[in-house]
């Protein structure tokens, strides 16, 4: 496996990186609380800022995500354009990957533009695992045992870590294990930033 590295040692659950999608796999292990597949984006979204669209959260049969998808994109404004068409194959595709990793009957889609400081304080996620990339803007923020300690103690964390855009997490929250991700969306109110990201959730039923 390429380009595997492990974040510090000072945390019991630590995180693990590669440049290829089998690294998503090692979330199954309890050494790991956070498995990041590094990637390029093969297509520029940005277009997709200058349509009215509106956040998409559907839930989807594992098996077959594909109509119900296309379905929920096209009502919530999503254009008829190959920035729409790249950006449904690699939710699919990554729809594809996380059930493989979860092996639940049915995974919730969440399409989300970003223009503000939504869910910018730390904290850990009510669910077993958590998929999120980024399309546009910044990525995803997590800390490590030592920084948690510290936000603990009422301090502010001093290596606050970030996905690049394009970067696939698996993230383990609180109904996983004892050693959830302690993470939160970047701040960025006031800067006339705008985020679109993916998340996916497991659904039992």
């Amino acid at each position: 496996m390429a380009d595997l590295l492990v974040s510090s040692p000072n945390s019991s659950a630590s995180t693990v990186t590669a440049n290829e999608p089998a690294i998503l796999q090692k979330i199954s292990s309890k050494d790991y609380n956070l498995a990041i597949w590094k990637r390029s984006l093969a297509m520029n979204y940005a277009g997709l800022l200058d349509s009215n669209i509106e956040n998409v959260r559907v839930t989807v049969p594992a098996s077959d995500p594909e109509t119900m998808l296309r379905s929920e994109m096209d009502q919530c404004g999503f254009p008829k354009s190959a920035a729409s068409a790249f950006l449904i194959e690699d939710i699919l595709d990554l729809c594809e990957l996380f059930g493989k990793t979860v092996h639940y009957p049915k995974i919730e889609i969440r399409v989300e533009l970003v223009t503000g400081n939504s869910c910018w304080k730390f904290h850990s996620d009510y669910v077993e695992i958590r998929l999120i990339t980024t399309y546009i803007g910044r990525g995803t923020q997590w800390i490590d045992q030592y920084d948690i300690d510290r936000i603990s103690d009422g301090l502010e964390p001093l290596d606050i870590n970030e996905l690049e855009p394009g970067d696939v997490g698996l993230f383990k929250g609180k109904l996983n294990n004892n050693q959830p991700v302690i993470h939160r969306s970047p701040p960025i109110d006031g800067s006339g930033e705008k985020r679109l990201l993916l998340v996916l959730n497991p659904v039992k039923d």
